[in-house]
């Protein structure tokens, strides 16, 4: 941007545009409404266990039931061996 051809203020003071009648702050109801959007929009975005394949969920839950019975043996085994 050209200076030269800027409009120019005799004082030289920057002109800021200030809305004299606007708060400091939003609402109350405008601050509800916002995080109340904001809260919708994280929601809608999230990835449901369930919306994944079908057989990769069941796959996934066949392999936590096993390690956990693998580790529930293997503590087992654990506390009963005998001790030397």
């Amino acid at each position: 941007m050209n200076t030269l051809l800027a409009p120019q203020r005799v004082s030289g003071i920057p002109d800021t545009q200030r809305l004299t009648s606007r708060s400091p702050r939003p609402s109350l109801p405008d601050r509800i409404a916002l995080r109340i959007g904001l809260r919708l929009l994280i929601w809608s975005t999230r990835t449901p266990r369930l919306a994944q394949d079908r057989e990769e969920h069941s796959r996934s839950y066949r392999n936590q039931v096993a390690r956990a019975a693998r580790e529930r043996d293997y503590s087992r085994e654990a506390l009963l061996a005998p001790r030397l």
